[in-house]
């Protein structure tokens, strides 16, 4: 392969690199979003997420230490019945 081949096969591959790395980093998620507001009380709230239907879905969170931190249900034992 002659110089002239030799370079125009180098300046290919790096263009070629340069418009990967652009299309990649076009794609990359955000990683701290913006919190969603709360619906709330004192310290009882609800941050809505979107609708199902006519139905508003969310998450139910607490305010701990002026903090809203998600609010996670407590396993119960449920009694096994028996027929």
């Amino acid at each position: 392969m002659s110089l002239r081949g030799r370079a125009a096969l180098i300046v290919i591959w790096v263009l070629s690199l340069l418009v990967v790395g652009a299309f990649v980093s076009a794609q990359v998620p955000r990683r701290d979003p913006a919190p969603a507001p709360v619906i709330s009380g004192a310290d009882i709230g609800f941050r809505p997420d979107g609708w199902r239907g006519k139905a508003r879905t969310g998450t139910w969170v607490v305010r701990i230490n002026g903090e809203w931190v998600e609010a996670v249900e407590t396993p119960r034992p449920s009694p096994a019945t028996t027929r």
